[in-house]
């Protein structure tokens, strides 16, 4: 009487190897895709092209500078409701990144020296100024992308 346990196994170590062997089309470490009749083909690049640089308005302030404009701009103001610009006005690495802050017709520019996106700013590593000058914050009033702070 035969096995049925055994030629079970035999059947399934056999489509195993049967499935195994019929998957060709496996993308290899050499950056090439093998096709059904062994050829390797190289695959293109996708990334020929320099990446295109950021627009200034798709510069976003991050949590923690955003924490901080409204944390600064209650202090400004005196407690007073605060609007942002939804980006930096300004976004240079030499000169800082500048979001405008506004509360009623009064506005403040805020130049971080450096991006933030650690919570918790020392003393030391604060280094941002607010700059209150008409002259200073001209660019602020042709802004229309406010929002609260």
């Amino acid at each position: 009487m035969p096995d049925h346990r055994s030629s079970a196994r035999t059947l399934a170590l056999g489509g195993a190897l049967l499935s195994l062997a019929s998957l060709s089309g496996c993308l290899y470490a050499t950056g090439g895709i093998r096709t059904f009749d062994m050829r390797v083909e190289p695959v293109p690049a996708a990334y020929e092209a320099p990446a295109p640089l950021l627009a200034l308005n798709a510069l976003s302030p991050s949590a923690v500078e955003i924490a901080y404009a409204r944390d600064t701009g209650r202090v400004v103001f005196r407690r007073r409701d605060v609007e942002r610009t939804r980006a930096f006005v300004s976004a240079d690495p030499s000169d800082g990144y500048a979001l405008c802050l506004r509360s009623g017709k009064a506005y403040a520019l805020l130049v971080f020296q450096r991006r933030v996106f650690e919570p918790g700013i020392s003393q030391v590593a604060d280094d941002a100024a607010i700059l209150r000058r008409d002259a200073d914050t001209a660019i602020c009033r042709s802004r229309t992308d406010w929002t609260a702070a």
